[in-house]
């Protein structure tokens, strides 16, 4: 699939303080790998820092969707490929894959829509980025699966706990997650949500699942996610994370989790995911137990499918 993808946007690996407790990349760092490579792209077409500041414009993820089809483990080497997809104004979509970079096996596969926007982060009007398309389609295996645009279930703190929304994350944004311009750097936005998860998978785990997850037996992996971004945290930003179940089936869970701004009362990430269970000895996803199933049941957010 490389041979199509043209630009080769990044190029690391995979360490150690990158994995989380289930031995695999953690998810912030494919995003941040992966937003290095998606201004390096910017760049490949064109869109340098520099023209960027001459256009008194700045990129800004509107939103993103993953698929992760295989784990990245500690010591794996890793090339991320893309392409330019499409172009409306000033709004640029892209797609990307991050690869084994010595067997090319596929580990995740990312569409992007970046807006080009001005300081107050608005998107630029009145200018030309003509750009030649290159009439690339997605691969199939790279497209949405389950997770597409759609609206943001709530757009208060009020209206998602009445929902069903349970408070999991809580914080205050440091100087030190921030970019040069004092934004909230990108992958902090998706390293808030991960961080989220073990409050929220305490509240719909038996003690029996909460003891294996604890004793590393039991984890859990994300297979999509989609990621819609309304507004920008700064430092010193207060913000929550409201996190619930909106559906399930045996083996999966789809996640919903909202990020609001506590001091605009502002949301400003809905971040949707698809996840199972794992098996931390296996490496397999296992089906939940019936005890799992009861309790989402009992959390299950009303007011959405």
């Amino acid at each position: 699939m490389t041979e199509i993808l043209p630009y080769v946007i990044h190029r690391s690996s995979v360490n150690a303080w990158e994995c989380d407790e289930n031995g695999h990349l953690n998810v912030r760092h494919f995003v941040g790998k992966n937003y290095q490579g998606l201004l390096h792209l910017l760049a490949e077409i064109g869109l340098t820092q520099k023209v960027l500041g001459t256009l008194g414009g700045q990129a800004r993820i509107a939103n993103q969707h993953i698929r992760f089809h295989r784990e990245a483990r500690m010591g794996m080497p890793l090339a991320i490929h893309g392409q330019l997809v499409d172009q409306h104004n000033s709004r640029f979509v892209f797609y990307t894959e991050i690869r084994h970079d010595r067997d090319d096996s596929l580990f995740t596969s990312f569409n992007t829509e970046i807006d080009i926007v001005d300081s107050e982060h608005q998107q630029l009007t009145g200018i030309n980025l003509s750009i030649d398309k290159p009439g690339f389609e997605v691969p199939e295996y790279g497209a949405a699966r389950s997770l597409h645009r759609e609206d943001i279930p709530a757009t208060t703190i009020e209206a998602a706990l009445a929902m069903g929304y349970a408070e999991t994350g809580r914080g205050t944004v440091m100087a030190e997650e921030c970019e040069a311009d004092g934004r909230l750097a990108f992958y902090q936005y998706a390293g808030r949500i991960a961080d989220a998860i073990p409050n929220f998978m305490s509240t719909i785990q038996s003690d029996v699942e909460f003891a294996l997850r604890s004793s590393g037996e039991l984890g859990g992996a994300v297979i999509e996610s989609r990621a819609d971004y309304y507004s920008v945290l700064s430092c010193h930003s207060r913000c929550v994370i409201l996190s619930g179940v909106r559906s399930f089936t045996t083996k999966t869970k789809r996640l919903s989790h909202l990020i609001f701004d506590l001091d605009t009362k502002l949301p400003v990430v809905h971040s949707q995911g698809i996840a199972v269970a794992l098996d931390l000895k296996t490496r397999r996803a296992v089906p939940f137990s019936a005890d799992r199933i009861e309790r989402m049941t009992t959390r299950r957010l009303s007011g959405v499918s």
